[in-house]
Protein backbone atom coordinates (compact mmCIF):
# COMPACT_ATOMS: atom_id res chain seq x y z
CA UNK A 1 0.00 0.00 0.00
CA UNK A 2 2.25 2.76 -1.31
CA UNK A 3 1.79 5.94 -3.31
CA UNK A 4 3.68 4.30 -6.17
CA UNK A 5 1.19 1.44 -6.38
CA UNK A 6 -1.86 3.70 -6.42
CA UNK A 7 -0.25 5.98 -8.99
CA UNK A 8 0.32 3.02 -11.33
CA UNK A 9 -3.21 1.74 -10.74
CA UNK A 10 -4.69 5.13 -11.66
CA UNK A 11 -2.66 5.14 -14.88
CA UNK A 12 -4.20 1.78 -15.72
CA UNK A 13 -7.68 3.03 -14.85
CA UNK A 14 -7.31 6.08 -17.07
CA UNK A 15 -6.48 3.80 -20.00
CA UNK A 16 -9.50 1.64 -19.19
CA UNK A 17 -11.82 4.67 -19.03
CA UNK A 18 -10.63 5.99 -22.40
CA UNK A 19 -11.05 2.58 -24.03
CA UNK A 20 -14.46 2.07 -22.45
CA UNK A 21 -15.74 5.32 -23.96
CA UNK A 22 -14.45 4.31 -27.40
CA UNK A 23 -15.39 0.63 -27.20
CA UNK A 24 -18.25 0.04 -24.73
CA UNK A 25 -17.86 -3.73 -25.08
CA UNK A 26 -14.64 -3.54 -23.03
CA UNK A 27 -15.77 -4.91 -19.66
CA UNK A 28 -12.70 -6.31 -17.87
CA UNK A 29 -9.52 -5.02 -16.27
CA UNK A 30 -6.45 -7.05 -15.31
CA UNK A 31 -4.58 -5.26 -12.51
CA UNK A 32 -1.65 -7.70 -12.54
CA UNK A 33 0.03 -9.29 -9.54
CA UNK A 34 2.02 -8.21 -6.54
CA UNK A 35 0.11 -9.59 -3.55
CA UNK A 36 2.79 -10.56 -1.01
CA UNK A 37 3.15 -13.98 0.58
CA UNK A 38 4.34 -14.73 4.08
CA UNK A 39 8.13 -15.09 4.11
CA UNK A 40 8.72 -14.95 7.87
CA UNK A 41 6.81 -15.78 11.03
CA UNK A 42 6.50 -12.10 11.99
CA UNK A 43 5.08 -11.09 8.60
CA UNK A 44 1.90 -9.02 8.87
CA UNK A 45 -0.23 -7.74 6.03
CA UNK A 46 -3.87 -6.63 5.97
CA UNK A 47 -5.06 -8.50 2.88
CA UNK A 48 -8.73 -7.70 3.41
CA UNK A 49 -8.02 -3.98 3.69
CA UNK A 50 -6.01 -4.02 0.47
CA UNK A 51 -8.70 -5.90 -1.47
CA UNK A 52 -11.40 -3.56 -0.22
CA UNK A 53 -9.31 -0.50 -1.04
CA UNK A 54 -8.52 -1.66 -4.59
CA UNK A 55 -12.19 -2.36 -5.34
CA UNK A 56 -13.25 0.91 -3.71
CA UNK A 57 -10.75 3.00 -5.66
CA UNK A 58 -11.72 1.38 -8.97
CA UNK A 59 -15.41 1.97 -8.27
CA UNK A 60 -14.81 5.59 -7.26
CA UNK A 61 -12.69 6.31 -10.34
CA UNK A 62 -15.25 4.80 -12.72
CA UNK A 63 -18.07 6.80 -11.13
CA UNK A 64 -16.09 10.01 -11.59
CA UNK A 65 -15.38 9.12 -15.23
CA UNK A 66 -18.97 8.08 -15.88
CA UNK A 67 -18.11 4.57 -17.04
CA UNK A 68 -19.27 1.16 -15.86
CA UNK A 69 -17.02 -0.66 -13.40
CA UNK A 70 -15.04 -3.51 -15.00
CA UNK A 71 -14.76 -7.14 -14.06
CA UNK A 72 -11.52 -7.22 -12.08
CA UNK A 73 -8.91 -9.87 -12.81
CA UNK A 74 -5.66 -10.39 -10.91
CA UNK A 75 -2.46 -12.40 -11.29
CA UNK A 76 -1.67 -13.04 -7.63
CA UNK A 77 0.26 -16.22 -8.43
CA UNK A 78 2.56 -16.50 -5.41
CA UNK A 79 -0.25 -15.52 -3.06
CA UNK A 80 -2.54 -18.14 -4.58
CA UNK A 81 -0.26 -21.18 -4.66
CA UNK A 82 2.75 -20.36 -2.47
CA UNK A 83 1.40 -22.05 0.66
CA UNK A 84 0.79 -25.30 -1.23
CA UNK A 85 4.41 -26.45 -1.07
CA UNK A 86 7.33 -26.95 1.27
CA UNK A 87 10.87 -28.32 1.00
CA UNK A 88 12.40 -30.61 3.63
CA UNK A 89 16.13 -31.23 3.98
CA UNK A 90 18.49 -33.19 6.18
CA UNK A 91 21.64 -31.58 7.56
CA UNK A 92 24.32 -34.12 6.63
CA UNK A 93 27.49 -32.37 7.79
CA UNK A 94 28.98 -29.23 9.23
CA UNK A 95 32.17 -27.50 8.16
CA UNK A 96 33.99 -24.40 9.37
CA UNK A 97 34.77 -21.66 6.89
CA UNK A 98 36.95 -19.84 9.41
CA UNK A 99 37.08 -19.45 13.19
CA UNK A 100 33.55 -18.03 13.30
CA UNK A 101 31.42 -19.41 10.47
CA UNK A 102 29.76 -22.79 10.84
CA UNK A 103 28.25 -24.11 7.63
CA UNK A 104 25.52 -26.73 7.80
CA UNK A 105 25.32 -28.64 4.54
CA UNK A 106 21.96 -29.92 3.30
CA UNK A 107 21.48 -33.18 1.41
CA UNK A 108 20.46 -31.33 -1.75
CA UNK A 109 21.01 -28.05 -3.56
CA UNK A 110 19.42 -24.64 -3.06
CA UNK A 111 20.21 -23.72 -6.65
CA UNK A 112 18.21 -26.62 -8.07
CA UNK A 113 15.36 -26.98 -5.55
CA UNK A 114 14.88 -23.37 -4.40
CA UNK A 115 16.29 -21.37 -7.33
CA UNK A 116 14.82 -18.07 -6.10
CA UNK A 117 17.17 -18.19 -3.11
CA UNK A 118 20.06 -18.06 -5.56
CA UNK A 119 18.63 -15.87 -8.32
CA UNK A 120 16.96 -13.09 -6.30
CA UNK A 121 17.97 -13.88 -2.69
CA UNK A 122 14.38 -14.82 -1.87
CA UNK A 123 13.65 -15.57 1.78
CA UNK A 124 11.32 -18.33 2.94
CA UNK A 125 10.02 -19.39 6.32
CA UNK A 126 12.68 -21.78 7.63
CA UNK A 127 12.35 -23.92 10.77
CA UNK A 128 14.02 -26.95 12.29
CA UNK A 129 11.72 -29.97 12.14
CA UNK A 130 13.09 -31.74 15.21
CA UNK A 131 15.28 -31.20 18.30
CA UNK A 132 13.46 -27.99 19.23
CA UNK A 133 14.46 -28.37 22.89
CA UNK A 134 18.20 -28.61 22.15
CA UNK A 135 20.78 -25.85 22.42
CA UNK A 136 20.98 -23.63 19.35
CA UNK A 137 23.92 -22.19 17.43
CA UNK A 138 24.28 -19.65 14.67
CA UNK A 139 24.98 -21.25 11.30
CA UNK A 140 25.04 -20.71 7.57
CA UNK A 141 23.38 -23.09 5.11
CA UNK A 142 25.07 -24.51 2.03
CA UNK A 143 24.08 -26.86 -0.79
CA UNK A 144 25.92 -29.88 -2.17
CA UNK A 145 26.89 -28.64 -5.62
CA UNK A 146 30.39 -27.46 -6.48
CA UNK A 147 29.06 -23.93 -7.07
CA UNK A 148 30.07 -21.21 -4.60
CA UNK A 149 26.66 -19.59 -5.07
CA UNK A 150 24.83 -22.66 -3.77
CA UNK A 151 23.93 -21.33 -0.33
CA UNK A 152 20.99 -19.77 1.48
CA UNK A 153 21.63 -16.03 1.75
CA UNK A 154 20.67 -15.18 5.32
CA UNK A 155 21.75 -11.53 5.03
CA UNK A 156 24.31 -11.43 7.79
CA UNK A 157 23.50 -9.18 10.77
CA UNK A 158 19.80 -8.94 9.82
CA UNK A 159 18.45 -12.46 9.37
CA UNK A 160 20.88 -14.74 11.18
CA UNK A 161 20.04 -18.45 11.18
CA UNK A 162 19.97 -20.36 14.45
CA UNK A 163 19.55 -24.14 14.46
CA UNK A 164 20.03 -26.92 17.03
CA UNK A 165 23.72 -27.67 17.55
CA UNK A 166 24.98 -30.08 14.90
CA UNK A 167 25.73 -33.62 16.03
CA UNK A 168 26.99 -36.63 14.07
CA UNK A 169 24.79 -38.88 16.19
CA UNK A 170 21.56 -36.83 16.32
CA UNK A 171 19.98 -36.22 12.88
CA UNK A 172 18.69 -32.71 12.16
CA UNK A 173 16.01 -31.87 9.62
CA UNK A 174 14.90 -28.43 8.45
CA UNK A 175 11.97 -27.21 6.41
CA UNK A 176 11.39 -24.28 4.07
CA UNK A 177 7.73 -23.33 3.77
CA UNK A 178 5.48 -21.42 1.34
CA UNK A 179 7.67 -22.57 -1.54
CA UNK A 180 4.81 -23.65 -3.81
CA UNK A 181 5.21 -20.85 -6.35
CA UNK A 182 7.76 -20.92 -9.18
CA UNK A 183 10.48 -23.03 -7.55
CA UNK A 184 9.74 -26.28 -9.36
CA UNK A 185 8.83 -24.66 -12.67
CA UNK A 186 12.06 -22.63 -12.65
CA UNK A 187 14.29 -25.41 -11.36
CA UNK A 188 12.62 -28.00 -13.58
CA UNK A 189 10.90 -31.26 -12.71
CA UNK A 190 12.84 -34.42 -13.49
CA UNK A 191 15.45 -34.05 -16.20
CA UNK A 192 19.07 -33.16 -15.51
CA UNK A 193 20.03 -30.63 -12.85
CA UNK A 194 23.16 -28.66 -11.98
CA UNK A 195 26.00 -30.97 -10.89
CA UNK A 196 23.66 -33.90 -11.66
CA UNK A 197 21.76 -33.37 -8.41
CA UNK A 198 18.83 -35.83 -8.24
CA UNK A 199 15.23 -34.69 -8.26
CA UNK A 200 13.99 -35.01 -4.64
CA UNK A 201 11.21 -37.33 -3.54
CA UNK A 202 7.76 -35.75 -3.89
CA UNK A 203 5.11 -36.42 -1.25
CA UNK A 204 1.49 -35.24 -1.49
CA UNK A 205 -0.15 -34.37 1.84
CA UNK A 206 -3.91 -33.99 2.01
CA UNK A 207 -6.85 -34.38 4.38
CA UNK A 208 -9.62 -36.95 4.15
CA UNK A 209 -13.29 -36.30 4.87
CA UNK A 210 -12.72 -36.88 8.60
CA UNK A 211 -9.95 -34.29 8.71
CA UNK A 212 -7.12 -36.81 9.03
CA UNK A 213 -3.90 -36.23 7.12
CA UNK A 214 -3.14 -38.56 4.23
CA UNK A 215 0.25 -39.08 2.60
CA UNK A 216 1.08 -40.32 -0.87
CA UNK A 217 4.47 -40.69 -2.56
CA UNK A 218 4.00 -38.96 -5.91
CA UNK A 219 7.52 -39.79 -7.11
CA UNK A 220 10.59 -41.33 -5.53
CA UNK A 221 13.95 -39.58 -5.56
CA UNK A 222 15.58 -39.62 -8.98
CA UNK A 223 18.18 -42.37 -9.42
CA UNK A 224 21.64 -41.95 -10.90
CA UNK A 225 20.73 -44.44 -13.62
CA UNK A 226 17.80 -42.25 -14.68
CA UNK A 227 20.02 -39.18 -15.00
CA UNK A 228 22.66 -41.05 -16.99
CA UNK A 229 19.99 -42.45 -19.32
CA UNK A 230 18.77 -38.93 -20.09
CA UNK A 231 22.36 -38.00 -20.95
CA UNK A 232 22.64 -40.93 -23.34
CA UNK A 233 24.70 -43.36 -21.26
Amino acid sequence: DTAYYWNELYKCLRVYARLKKIAPEVDSLNIGGGFPIKTSLNFEYDYQYMVNEIVSQIKKFCEEEGVEEPNIYTEFGSFTVGESGGHLYKIISQKRQNDREKWNMINSSFMTTLPDTWAISRKFIMLPLNRWEDTYERVFLGGLTCDSDDYYNSEQHTNAIYLPVFSDTKPLYIGFFNTGAYQETIGGYGGVHHCLMPQPKHILIDKDEEGNFTYKVFREEQKAEDVLKILGY
